[in-house]
């Protein structure tokens, strides 16, 4: 039978952590817990301040968030974080503090893709993670898209059934459209963000084919102005 891992041997195991793997490993180390608790509380401050050290010495660890008091710090620059910090109190003050580390990350020439997974890892309370997000875009990875181009995004599913004659005729939520290659049209098919980026899901009729377009601000203007939303109300309203 094996014998049940002590909470002392947990965070023991974390404590002896010198790179980020070792203390990943340490994390995922058999000792069953729950995520709430004074318990969780113990291993979450173990695990940040190991993190934080082994971020410390890592050369690219100047990049990666830390808090001191209120004061958010991103290498040498300083950001006064706001009462509440995440909660559903001041929901701004957080907002205004990912802002902060982003720009100053890309400041040093990190793409906003990696910038925004450093701060998801920092902000989940596991720093260490950070130096893989960033030993990748350091590699080259992690680089941002090409704006305003589409981008092939797979095949599935066959053609929509949507025509433009639909489209036309829909009164209160006309897409925007555009010609594909295989003589279809294609139709925006609606919109996502991820890691700083709007992006627009482009669906044809005609093919399977489907395409991601990321956007800047003036490009999603451009295309969502077809588009005319109305309340429930108003659209009742309307047809009687």
């Amino acid at each position: 039978m094996t014998k049940k891992m002590r909470l002392s041997d947990y965070l023991s195991g974390m404590q002896a952590a010198q790179t980020a793997q070792e203390l990943e490993a340490a994390i995922q180390a058999p000792y069953k817990h729950a995520f709430s608790g004074p318990t969780w509380t113990r291993i979450s401050k173990v695990r940040v301040e190991r993190g934080l050290a082994i971020c410390a010495d890592h050369p690219l660890g100047h990049l990666v968030p830390k808090m001191v008091g209120r004061v958010l710090m991103v290498g040498d620059k300083a950001h006064m974080v706001g009462r509440g910090q995440n909660s559903t109190g001041v929901r701004w003050a957080w907002t205004s503090a990912m802002e902060f580390a982003v720009a100053h990350m890309r400041a040093d020439g990190v793409t906003q893709r990696a910038a925004h997974l450093v701060w998801d890892a920092w902000a989940s309370q596991y720093p260490h993670r950070c130096l893989a997000v960033l030993q990748t875009w350091a590699g080259g990875g992690l680089q941002d898209p090409v704006m305003n181009t589409l981008i092939p995004a797979g095949d599935g599913g066959g053609p929509i059934a949507y025509t433009v004659e639909q489209n036309d005729a829909d009164e209160f939520d006309k897409r925007a459209t555009m010609a594909c290659a295989c003589g279809g049209t294609l139709f925006d098919w609606g919109a996502g963000f991820s890691l700083g980026f709007t992006f627009i899901s482009w669906h044809c009729n005609g093919c399977p084919k489907k395409f991601t377009e990321y956007v800047t601000r003036e490009r999603m203007s451009e295309i969502r102005k077809p588009r005319v939303f109305v309340t429930q109300k108003q659209a009742e309203a309307a047809t009687q």
